[in-house]
């Protein structure tokens, strides 16, 4: 008897895969979208905790980052489950729902209908993907027209449009300003139209000529798509002084990013159809997703789109490529056309030549295209002093306002200065200024307020004045640490009086320590719900320095209660407090030699002649201080972090020990003259 052939034992990847692969497989999928979830809702939570306005900013690229890395991941490497998954629940609620006996009725009564409802489920060229990719491109196309109710309506998307751009504009840098330059080039019409010449000639020597039509509709059918809307819409472009490109024609949508996104996910698409290869599928996915969102960011970031125009330019170049999709299913994908090694060698070369003769071209472009005109600053309207009560009273904004829109905090103090007179002004009180909002100092704020660290000159969160950002702001800390704090921040207008000094709008609160926040149930700064109380403060520090030359307070708006966009509450008498602020004293830049010393003896302040007595000079001296002597008076460099301190009261400024200058009381000197001793507590 013959012993059969032992036949060896199949290896892990040739065994058939188990009946439990399918569900764990799916529930591993759920688990980890369910996961993703759970960290986005809790790192947005985080985030509008740390950085308020910014949040929704925030959370707006870093989902759509998100989508640009995962959407191509699970639709290459897991597209095989999720479609098994798909067909058994689909097979498993088609069975229930024949065992009602409602199929069977329902094709009896209304046969031609059941008949084209069934064609529209086939496993045919226009059955199921044809109808999955048409309710792809129906909800893709009511983005489209839901945004453009919106702007045509004047919905509060506007006014979060407006916002943001503004809020964008703060952190520009001339670094970044030239990488936006290039990325949205990558998006112009020079661009578009040599890259799709491109591609039509590689796809037409890969003998694809089907391809290349495809793509040239696409484009074509995009930017007729987007110049037809902009045309019914006629949104106006924003107006901003510091745009960075002046760009004429409409705002909605853009074209930028409607026919970018056509064209690099029509070629992503028709590149991954033709690849083996999955991780070169994910690759090509994620770098056209990411190319995308980069040049619809640099629309807004350089001040010629608002965040709608380019949310409806991508929603409308996706519709593009779900179409395209549908006409390369339904037309080539039972018709293959598969290349000989020759053909594919040839298509690479040519492709490779023609990709680097576009780049040569378009880098000379770029290089030639002229620096884009500036918006002009809008003329400020002069008044006289005497008028500015009334100004403030029926003519500027009276409420902030948060992201959304919603009312917060009523303007508190109004400023008549310009802003060397502001800055001087809060330095002699011994304010610290805020770093405007940059992504460096926005990432320092972040790792501050995660690692509890003290940081008063870090940005303050952002708030909005007729949808302006605060232009502005200055902290004073409590203590050592970060919990307690005095912030003003501070809004320019347009009005200015005749003596050059501008008005400023501020609004004053008091961080009294940490909380949960109301609306986030996270670690946040708690304010004083007396408001009130810190505008007094703020009008009591700088009336010391002696830079307030005049104050007068009006009833702003009714006495109310309210909250804040942390949800903390409020509530004011409605008054604000006007303050007129004085030129400081001009003293030139002073130095030591050898350094101050904090813990030498402390010295005074004493109102002598524009002449100094040898003595004081001579103790000047002995501590390493060397004054400055000018017809305004008399000013030294002080403190640990040395600065000059002007003075317009006191001829002479005597430092005593430690921390920051604190104006005491008034006291007579032995002599008989006026005395101000300036304590530098620790």
């Amino acid at each position: 008897m013959q012993t059969p052939a032992h036949s060896p034992t199949p290896s892990r990847r040739q065994r058939a895969p188990s009946a439990w692969w399918l569900p764990l497989r799916l529930l591993g999928i759920l688990m980890g979208i369910a996961l993703l979830l759970y960290g986005a809702v809790f790192a947005y939570q985080f985030v509008e905790t740390q950085l308020g306005p910014f949040a929704p900013l925030a959370a707006l690229l870093l989902g759509s980052l998100l989508v640009a890395i995962a959407a191509p991941w699970l639709l290459v490497r897991e597209r095989k489950p999720l479609m098994a998954a798909a067909r058994t629940v689909g097979r498993w609620l088609w069975a229930r729902l024949q065992a009602t006996g409602l199929p069977q009725r329902f094709a009896t009564r209304f046969p031609r209908l059941a008949a084209f409802l069934q064609g529209r489920v086939a496993r045919t060229p226009t059955g199921l993907t044809l109808t999955l990719g048409l309710i792809a491109a129906g909800a893709l196309l009511w983005n489209v027209l839901e945004l453009t109710f919106e702007v045509v309506t004047g919905s509060p998307t506007v006014g979060i449009d407006r916002r943001i751009i503004n809020l964008v504009a703060t952190l520009r840098t001339p670094t970044l300003d030239q990488v936006m330059y290039l990325i949205t080039f990558l998006g112009s019409v020079q661009t578009i139209v040599v890259l799709t010449a491109v591609v039509v000639l590689v796809a037409l020597v890969a003998g694809r000529p089907r391809s290349a039509v495809l793509v040239v509709l696409a484009v074509v059918a995009g930017a007729l798509f987007f110049e037809l809307v902009k045309l019914l819409v006629q949104r106006p472009r924003p107006l901003l002084e510091d745009a960075r490109i002046v760009q004429g024609g409409f705002s909605f949508p853009s074209g930028h990013s409607t026919v970018s996104a056509t064209l690099y996910g029509t070629v992503a698409y028709l590149l991954i159809r033709n690849l083996r290869q999955n991780r070169w599928k994910v690759l090509i996915g994620v770098a056209t997703a990411l190319l995308v969102l980069a040049i619809g960011v640099s629309r807004i970031y350089l001040g010629v789109h608002y965040p709608s125009d380019v949310l409806a330019g991508w929603a409308a170049g996706a519709l593009w490529v779900v179409l395209v999709m549908i006409a390369e299913h339904v037309w080539t994908v039972h018709r293959p056309l598969p290349l000989s090694a020759l053909r594919r060698t040839l298509t690479l070369g040519t492709a490779l030549v023609l990709l680097l003769a576009a780049s040569a071209y378009l880098a000379t472009v770029y290089r030639t295209i002229p620096p884009p005109p500036t918006v002009a600053p809008p003329t400020p309207e002069v008044i006289v002093l005497s008028a500015v009560v009334s100004t403030v009273e029926g003519q500027l904004p009276h409420y902030t306002e948060g992201l959304t829109g919603q009312r917060q905090e009523p303007i508190s103090l109004v400023f008549i200065g310009t802003r060397t007179q502001l800055e001087h002004a809060f330095q002699a009180a011994d304010w610290t200024e805020n770093r405007p909002y940059t992504f460096g100092t926005l990432w320092g704020g972040i790792v501050a307020s995660v690692t509890r660290q003290p940081d008063p000159a870090g940005p303050v969160t952002p708030s909005f004045l007729a949808d302006e950002p605060n232009a502005l702001a200055f902290s004073l800390p409590v203590g050592k640490t970060f919990a307690a704090r005095h912030h003003i921040r501070f809004w320019t207008t347009t009005i200015q009086t005749t003596a050059g000094q501008s008005l400023w709008l501020a609004t004053a609160s008091f961080d009294r320590g940490f909380e949960l926040a109301p609306s986030t149930g996270l670690p946040t700064h708690q304010i004083s719900p007396d408001i009130d109380a810190e505008r007094t403060f703020v009008v009591e520090s700088l009336e010391a320095t002696g830079l307030v030359t005049a104050s007068q307070t009006i009833q702003l708006v009714p006495p109310e209660a309210g909250h804040n966009f942390d949800g903390d509450p409020f509530h004011t008498d409605g008054k604000a407090v006007i303050l007129k602020l004085s030129a400081a004293a001009t003293l030139a830049t002073l130095s030591t030699s050898g350094g101050y010393r904090a813990r030498r003896a402390s010295m005074l302040a004493v109102r002598t002649p524009s002449a100094l007595p040898w003595a004081y000079l001579a103790v000047l001296r002995a501590i390493s201080i060397s004054p400055i002597q000018d017809a305004g008076g008399v000013g030294i460099l002080a403190g640990r972090n040395p600065r000059l301190v002007p003075l317009q009261h006191y001829s002479l400024l005597a430092l005593c020990r430690g921390g920051r200058l604190v104006p005491r009381t008034p006291k007579t000197s032995v002599e008989g003259k006026a005395l101000a001793c300036f304590v530098r507590s620790t």
